[in-house]
């Protein structure tokens, strides 16, 4: 376990058994990255891990995953942080969204 807990919505949830049914593989690498960049190192800054704040959103966050997926997430919590994950949709379709998306 991280320092910081990861939650994941119901609507992740849904999203990561999307993947799992075209790529199983792929998911095991995903909450390893996904463990490691927001459980571990959620406020560092390292090459290995590809994530920002959204501009003009007040607490939206993102991860990239190898240029094929988009972790959406938000920084919860006053003294203990933690990372609560709302969807993980496709690279390209985060891009071409990000000005709508509202968690």
């Amino acid at each position: 376990m991280g320092r910081y807990e990861i939650i994941y919505t119901e609507m992740a949830l849904k999203n990561m058994k999307a993947i799992k049914r075209g790529d199983k593989s792929y998911i095991s690498k995903m909450i390893d990255k996904i463990e490691f960049c927001l459980g571990e190192h959620l406020f560092d800054s390292i090459s290995q891990c590809n994530k920002k704040k959204l501009k003009g959103k007040e607490n939206t966050h993102r991860l990239h995953i190898q240029r094929k997926f988009t972790v959406l997430y938000t920084i919860e919590g006053e003294r203990e942080k933690w990372v609560e994950i709302h969807k993980i949709i496709g690279y390209e379709a985060a891009h071409q969204n990000y000005s709508q998306i509202d968690l």
